[in-house]
């Protein structure tokens, strides 16, 4: 029974998905649905592409070993959806703006919008593998299939996921994710409470320190897995383009709020799984805390489709960041620089091969890094999508008639060049967002000063 209804929830999905093809009919309702999505369907997509892996089982693993600092992720998350809709919406105007990196190329130039996208395709790319490694758990706990086997299913269902039907597929998968994961974060958490009395157990077995202090590992060190999430999201293109779909600001501003009070219950859920999973299952390898706490205290057919809604979360989270990467590749690379005459039936078939590709390249990195923790991927790939973005799209956004056009290219390559220099002379690897940061800053605080007194 239970895996009967997990592979009958991923066959309804993954048709659901397909579906979405017969929406597309140029590149622009494949990236951004025409720009017709409603408060429903722009929160299906943030919610599709925002909560996966790192979110639910990432969350449950690094609660089952840290405790209740799991939940920066999540936080962050929370914050940075509310600021998405309020940031950006107003961009939903300007039909000319399709990529992060455009805002960037009108303010800086077009060597400044190519290297942005460049390196933030890098970042993506990062958080990609995160996702397929926290599929690939759940098929190893239930099945236990080897891990080669399963990350090649992932790889598959990932490309079919966005493959056909582009923003369509994703927002038509996120709806029905959403409407899942909830339902599953509800029965998970009544069973932990009622059932199971996990509260009391929790508070009973582990000592205050570490597991009850949010700044277990140092407010500075915590406090950068919080600013990494928001600054990495706000700098994300997957998550511009589900904002950007909806058909006007107000839209996308509501469902960012919706989104952040949709996001906080399924993060504290998958904390109190990880450390109950702690209590009672001290040696199961710490990645397999959610999908086995599913299979060992849901029932057959709640905990096959409940484990079916990670299975889509995950991997729709994945195909949303894939989307991301070759809308930016065909706008801001391909048509910009290699094919500037592309019609739109040449693009459209681009996007398709470059998320193969994608999906290609994933499966080889994967495969090299078994052991790797789950979350560490989505804070590195967060820092690395913040660092060469967020100063300067925030530059050009907010100052953009007070700041010096050559401070961006230096400010985005500055940025990711302290941080990894700072990781390389063995310092951590989380703190070096602060480093990178203000490394970002500093060009455009100095170039823009220059050009006041220059104009002055």
């Amino acid at each position: 029974m239970f895996i009967a209804s997990t592979a009958i929830t991923l066959l309804f999905t993954g048709i659901a998905g397909y579906l979405g093809k017969l929406k597309i009919q140029n590149s622009k309702d494949f990236i951004f649905g025409g720009n017709k999505l409603g408060v429903a369907g722009v929160t299906s997509m943030l919610m599709g592409s925002i909560i996966g892996g790192a979110s639910t089982v990432g969350t449950a693993q690094m609660a089952f070993t840290q405790g209740i600092s799991a939940i920066w992720f999540i936080m962050g998350v929370c914050i940075a959806s509310i600021i998405l809709g309020l940031i950006y919406g107003k961009y939903i105007e300007n039909k000319e703006v399709e990529t992060i990196p455009q805002i960037i190329g009108y303010s800086y130039g077009n060597s400044a919008r190519t290297a942005s996208s460049i390196l933030l395709s890098i970042g993506m790319f990062i958080h990609i593998n995160g996702q397929v490694i926290a599929v690939i758990a759940i098929f190893t706990a239930v099945l236990g299939m080897s891990f080669e086997k399963a990350a090649g299913i992932v790889i598959v269902l990932l490309i079919v996921y966005v493959v056909f039907g582009g923003m369509w597929s994703s927002a038509i998968v996120g709806g029905i994710k959403t409407i899942l994961l909830y339902g599953t974060s509800l029965i998970s958490g009544y069973i932990l409470i009622h059932n199971l009395n996990a509260l009391l157990e929790i508070n009973s077995f582990f000592p205050k320190e570490p597991w009850f202090n949010l700044f277990s590992d140092g407010v500075g060190q915590d406090l950068a897995l919080g600013v990494s999430t928001i600054t990495g999201i706000l700098s994300t293109q997957t998550y511009f383009q589900a904002v950007m779909a909806g058909r006007n600001k107000k839209i996308s501003r509501n469902s960012g709020f919706l989104t952040a009070f949709l996001v906080l219950p399924v993060g504290i859920v998958c904390t109190l799984i990880g450390m109950y999973m702690r209590i009672h299952h001290p040696y199961i390898p710490p990645r397999e805390a959610f999908p086995l706490f599913l299979m060992e205290y849901l029932s057959p057919a709640i905990g096959g489709i409940s484990m079916a809604t990670v299975l889509i979360s995950s991997t729709a989270t994945g195909a949303g960041l894939t989307l991301g990467i070759a809308t930016m590749f065909v706008r801001d690379v391909y048509k910009k620089i290699i094919d500037k005459d592309a019609n739109d039936k040449r693009q459209l078939l681009i996007l398709r091969l470059v998320i193969v590709l994608i999906g290609i390249f994933t499966f080889i990195v994967v495969i090299n890094n078994k052991g790797s923790l789950i979350l560490e991927w989505g804070f590195l790939s967060m820092v690395f999508r913040a660092l060469p973005i967020f100063i300067p799209v925030m530059g050009a956004i907010l100052f953009k008639e007070r700041i010096n056009p050559k401070a961006g290219i230096y400010s985005i390559i500055g940025g990711p060049v302290a941080s990894i220099l700072w990781i390389a002379l063995g310092y951590d690897k989380l703190n070096s967002i602060y480093i990178g940061l203000l490394v970002g800053i500093l060009p455009i605080c100095i170039k823009g000063h220059s050009q006041r007194i220059t104009n002055s």
